[in-house]
């Protein structure tokens, strides 16, 4: 757990600190071929096996013929060899993220690439990003009982929503709503993400990429995250509930009223 000093927002401007969730990227190397996980960096050893075991990979410890584990600030790579291995196998499995030579780069940056800080040419006033809430709570109506799926939409500097999509992974929800805003042939740079999903740096990433200036979630940012707004001068705003937001980076972007 990381304390970091926030802007909260509650009738009015306080500063206050929060304890937030560290991540870190997790690299699993078998056999030279890999994928990687973002996770919460403890019980290392104890995922990678029970996630063998659970995908199929191993029955039991003694397949696992080498490990070998190290970490370089919020990357983990964890290196091991199995007795019996069926490349084809991962090449089956959705959730793997495949990299190059093997190695992750600085907070899954692609090779070669270079993030550029964000400039957000508007203002949003406190009580209409609360007011954020009853527009997601009349447009999910009745999807929401299904349970078990993420939302996101896209608002523009008025906060308008123009796009929304659900999911069950956040990173989908959110992957939907940016390619409907491309496929439309719209700007990104007058945009508001909503996602009611944590903000972990991946997501912050993704907005980066599109060059969304802010982003609003329900639920809490990750330490990493909130590193990487404050880099890139991306506006992050979360537990966004009630009467009430914090501002993790971009506090000029809100006006009091």
């Amino acid at each position: 757990m990381k304390t970091v000093d926030v802007t909260e927002y509650r009738d009015g401007f306080a500063s206050t600190s929060l304890k937030i969730a560290e991540e870190a990227i997790l690299h699993v190397e078998i056999n030279d071929m890999g994928y990687d996980v973002i996770i919460s960096p403890s019980e290392i050893t104890e995922f990678v096996y029970g996630n063998l075991l659970s995908e199929g990979f191993i029955r039991g410890p003694d397949d696992v013929t080498s490990y070998k584990e190290k970490r370089k600030g919020d990357l983990i790579y964890v290196l091991l060899k199995l007795r019996t291995f069926e490349p084809s196998f991962l090449r089956k499995n959705y959730n793997i993220v495949w990299t190059e030579c093997g190695s992750v780069p600085e907070i899954q940056k692609r090779k070669g690439e270079r993030l550029k800080k964000i400039q957000c040419d508007f203002k949003l006033r406190a009580k209409d990003i609360l007011g954020i809430q009853k527009k997601m709570r009349d447009r999910i109506s009745g999807i929401e009982k299904t349970g078990g799926v993420h939302f996101s939409a896209l608002f523009t500097n008025d906060l308008r929503m123009r796009h929304f999509s659900f999911d069950v992974g956040r990173h989908n929800a959110v992957d939907k709503v940016i390619g409907k805003n491309l496929l439309a042939g719209e700007d990104f740079k007058d945009k508001v993400l909503f996602t009611t999903g944590r903000i972990s740096s991946d997501i912050v990433v993704k907005c980066l990429r599109a060059r969304i200036p802010v982003v609003v979630s329900k639920n809490s940012p990750l330490y990493t995250a909130i590193s990487l707004a404050r880099k890139y001068n991306l506006c992050l705003i979360g537990y966004l509930r009630g009467k009430r937001f914090e501002i993790f980076s971009g506090k000029e972007v809100v006006e009091d009223g």
